[in-house]
């Protein structure tokens, strides 16, 4: 209980308030304590309206201040208006830490490499090609249409040289080389990946895929083979059934060459398309060798089959080993997808599955291993 002292008067015990009397207006608060509250509330009103006051007269005495009476005070205060000294931009940064001046600027929407360079804006509707072969190749391809040329200064002359040894119709078509540094080529590649170009790459637009018709026509007469069959020399075609892999495609299109084959028949859908990566692995292949596209595989076996051409599956159960193929003069070889192989309707229409011998131990081959097993024992092909 609380104590009561007053002058004059005993301590005594203070008796315990009743909260909800009607002194205290059933809210528990004195009727007195309004009355401190409100006169709080009046001082510091009147301590807010001196303020305000005071701030006004003070505006409207720097405003009646003439110009002479500044200088004069800026005069008697010379450290007022010092300026503190910048420091060195090469020293600090913004952040007063030390400034790296090695790091640089990210570039949003273009293809960085790991030297901080960035790579040429990427060809509208095409692709880049690089490598000395696939660029030389596309060089003298004279259906090849180029966008662009790039070279760094250590290979210039070697661009220079080939494009001299072409004929001048095809320099015409061909646009002026761009020197670029090196490091701005690593990243022409896309997917994050160094592109081993050579110090040359080619901006290019895709090349227009013959149609089957056209191609088959084109065959017959420039190896002669209703005229006089037996003369002729040996016909080989690859079909890709669903490979879909750049790099097997470039590998399969490399060994193509390499072996003389005519051309590729592939599907437009579920088909690697045609781009700087398996232009790269195919080393200068795809501009040589034709890659033409079909809708329906099968429909493009039978019509391989009706212009006489034997058409021979590669499957691991095969009943027929792969030196078989070297007894057929036109030949069509038809390689499946990894993994999943041939597909039922493709195996039905080969007039023959071809093996090729492996260990047991072992799985399979690689795609564009096994086609280029198949070409070479074609190759061994010898007319009665």
């Amino acid at each position: 209980m609380a104590m009561v002292v007053g002058v004059g008067f005993e301590p005594t015990y203070a008796t315990r308030a009743d909260l909800q009397s009607a002194a205290f207006n059933h809210s528990a608060t004195p009727p007195d304590c309004h009355f401190h509250r409100t006169l709080f509330a009046c001082k510091a009103a009147t301590i807010l309206r001196d303020k305000k006051a005071q701030l006004i007269c003070q505006q409207r005495s720097r405003l009646m201040t003439p110009k002479s009476a500044k200088k004069q005070h800026s005069a008697k205060n010379p450290h007022r208006n010092r300026q503190k000294p910048i420091p060195n931009r090469g020293d600090v940064n913004a952040g007063g830490g030390r400034r790296n001046d090695n790091k640089r600027p990210s570039n949003h929407g273009q293809t960085a490499t790991a030297t901080g360079k960035t790579a040429p804006k990427h060809p509208q509707n095409g692709y880049f090609i690089w490598g000395r072969h696939a660029v030389f190749a596309a060089l003298a391809n004279p259906d090849r249409r180029i966008q662009q040329l790039y070279v760094a200064a250590d290979s210039a002359d070697a661009l220079e040289t080939e494009i001299g040894h072409l004929g001048q119709h095809r320099q015409n078509d061909i646009p002026t080389p761009q020197m670029i540094e090196r490091a701005r080529l690593d990243g022409i590649g896309g997917a994050g990946e160094k592109a081993v170009h050579q110090g040359m790459a080619a901006a290019v637009w895709p090349l227009d895929p013959p149609h089957l018709d056209d191609f088959l026509a084109g065959l017959v007469v420039s190896q002669d083979i209703t005229a006089n069959p037996d003369s002729a020399s040996p016909v080989r075609l690859l079909l890709l059934d669903q490979l879909s892999d750049p790099r097997n495609v470039g590998a399969i299109m490399r060994s193509a060459r390499a072996f003389g084959v005519a051309g590729l028949i592939t599907t437009f859908r579920n088909a690697a398309e045609e781009n700087g990566v398996l232009a790269r692995t195919a080393s200068g292949a795809l501009d040589h060798v034709p890659l033409i596209r079909v809708v329906n595989l099968a429909r493009a076996i039978e019509q391989l089959q009706d212009n006489g051409f034997l058409v021979a599956g590669l499957a691991g159960e095969g009943d027929v080993e792969v030196g078989a193929l070297a007894a057929h003069q036109q030949l069509a070889i038809m390689l499946g997808a990894e993994g999943s192989g041939l597909r039922r309707l493709s195996r039905d229409h080969c007039d023959m599955l071809v093996r090729i011998n492996i260990n047991d131990d072992a799985e399979s081959l690689n795609v564009s291993n096994a086609a280029a097993i198949a070409l070479y024992a074609a190759s061994l092909y010898q007319a009665d």
